[in-house]
């Protein structure tokens, strides 16, 4: 069955979580992605294998230093004959490395080349390290999302990683489209810090229209939407936004019926006074009876579950969103793919690679003969 990107190759320099996610979204999709990593250590992602393995899969391993001269010759030559590269360095390293953009589009001018940094390849902060709680913050996201004191939080996941992934996906698949149409490459510059300022677009909207500054999401500052604690400790969750049918309806399972007939403003008007009936109605069962309640409701409900309960929930199990890959000793479960394309789905082949797996496969298929990758061993530029 063929894929979406059969024919694509990538060259990824990337490491730890963004641009892995990224290409392995790519590689599920079809494309052969060649992981470029340093030898002895590799991807620092290996020394953690429960990430590793989860963002890696369907992927070749090529262990070239990339601060040998040797090294980079053939990390030229691979990318003369190929579509993609993705690099995760801080801006400038590449160049000094010699596989910087410039350098490689006058080899290959249809050449596509994604850059994920924290901060972008310009601007004040272009050299500042960061780590994904930093460009959170940094992007208004997490002094929106704080605790019942009114504290930040840490979020339960690495989002500002996540979303430049995503990003990084949609950015790469735009500019592969553009070149069917000018037959020219790209730089394609993803900032971690943009990913996270984009996430705020319902919580953005009120100020640039109003200059009234946030102090939470909107959506929190309601009755109907939230995480409520049932008789048993438990959690019950509503996520009621605009709809005021929803509203209705759940007023006539909680007992409120004359709060019926509210709509989605009068209902935030009156948080105060609604939100602590809410809490005290759903206080005063426990979570089974509520979900038994609401079985045949038209409610936007569910419990809380931990991530065990999740992956077991039939609809997850149906959607298998968690598969098997690799065989024998290399068999792994991982996490599936939530594109469920009808002609071209996406493949679970090949388990995460050894560290410097296809070395030899890949560098032979680049022209060298075997004499010359044995002196490039000795020589430590490859592994």
């Amino acid at each position: 069955m063929t894929t979406p990107l059969d024919g694509i190759r990538i060259l990824d320099m990337s490491q730890l979580y963004p641009g892995p996610l990224c290409t392995m979204i790519l590689a599920d999709l079809g494309a052969e992605v060649i992981k470029v990593e340093p030898p002895g250590t590799g991807d620092h992602a290996r020394a953690y294998s429960f990430l590793f393995n989860q963002i890696n899969r369907n992927k070749k391993s090529l262990a070239l230093n990339l601060k040998h001269p040797r090294a980079q010759e053939a990390f030229r030559r691979l990318a003369a004959g190929a579509d993609v590269v993705v690099e995760g360095f801080r801006p400038g390293t590449t160049a000094r490395l010699g596989v910087d953009y410039q350098t490689l589009r006058e080899i290959n001018p249809r050449l596509i080349y994604c850059s994920i940094s924290g901060f972008g390849q310009d601007g004040p902060y272009r050299d500042r390290p960061g780590h994904d709680i930093n460009y959170l913050a940094m992007g208004g996201v997490l002094g929106l999302t704080r605790d019942r004191e009114g504290r930040p939080v840490v979020l339960g996941f690495e989002v500002a990683d996540i979303v430049s992934a995503l990003n990084s996906v949609i950015g790469i698949l735009a500019a592969l489209q553009a070149r069917e149409r000018t037959g020219e490459g790209q730089l394609v510059d993803i900032s971690m810090l943009d990913c996270a300022v984009a996430l705020l677009s319902n919580s953005l909207g009120p100020y640039l229209e109003t200059g009234e500054l946030p102090t939470v999401n909107p959506l929190h500052a309601t009755p109907h939407y939230g995480i409520f604690e049932t008789s048993d400790g438990e959690y019950l969750v509503i996520g009621i936004a605009h709809e005021d049918w929803f509203w209705d309806e759940l007023c006539e399972v909680l007992g409120m019926e004359d709060a019926k007939g509210l709509n989605v403003f009068q209902r935030i008007m009156g948080c105060e006074r609604l939100l602590p009936r809410v809490r005290d109605a759903v206080r005063s069962r426990t979570l089974a009876e509520w979900m038994e309640l609401m079985a045949d409701k038209d409610i936007p409900y569910c419990n809380l579950p931990g991530i065990d309960e999740a992956l077991d929930d039939p609809q997850v199990r149906h959607r298998r969103m968690i598969v098997e890959v690799g065989e024998g000793e290399r068999r792994v479960r991982l996490l599936g793919s939530p594109y469920k394309l009808s002609s071209t789905p996406p493949r679970f082949q090949l388990p995460p690679p050894e560290l410097g797996e296809h070395t030899e496969e890949l560098l032979l298929e680049a022209g060298f003969t075997r004499e010359e990758i044995s002196e490039m061993r000795e020589e430590k530029a490859v592994f």
